[in-house]
């Protein structure tokens, strides 16, 4: 429940936030569309880690750090050039700071991301 609480409550932070062109903006989405988990490959999730520890450079992010994911937005899109946007919130019982993550693909094969912190 106390996610939930915290997904909803980044809902309404981030309506400030850029969009993408492709997805709507944060502030539309509906609190109960976010489920945990990742949409990202593994090699994604490891360089999207590494991305963070460079925007947080004063954390301690490393393999180790425990990092709840959420999907808060559905891919949209066709295959190759879809976008959907994580909730990424490291460690939550320490450090316990949010980042929003925006995936766009690039080809079948790639993706970038966009961090931004709440």
């Amino acid at each position: 429940m106390k996610f939930r609480i915290s997904i909803i409550l980044a809902a309404l932070v981030l309506s400030a936030c850029e969009t993408s062109t492709q997805l709507p903006p944060v502030s539309q989405i509906k609190p109960s569309v976010a489920a945990e988990g990742s949409l990202a490959n593994v090699k994604l999730i490891a360089d999207t880690t590494i991305g963070l520890q460079k925007t947080s450079p004063d954390s301690n992010i490393n393999s180790t750090t425990k990092i709840l994911k959420f999907i808060i937005q559905q891919p949209i899109g066709t295959p190759g050039q879809r976008a959907w946007r994580e909730m990424w919130i490291v460690d939550p019982e320490a450090e316990n700071k949010s980042y929003v993550i925006t995936f766009k693909e690039d080809g079948l094969n790639a993706a970038d991301f966009e961090i931004s912190g709440m």
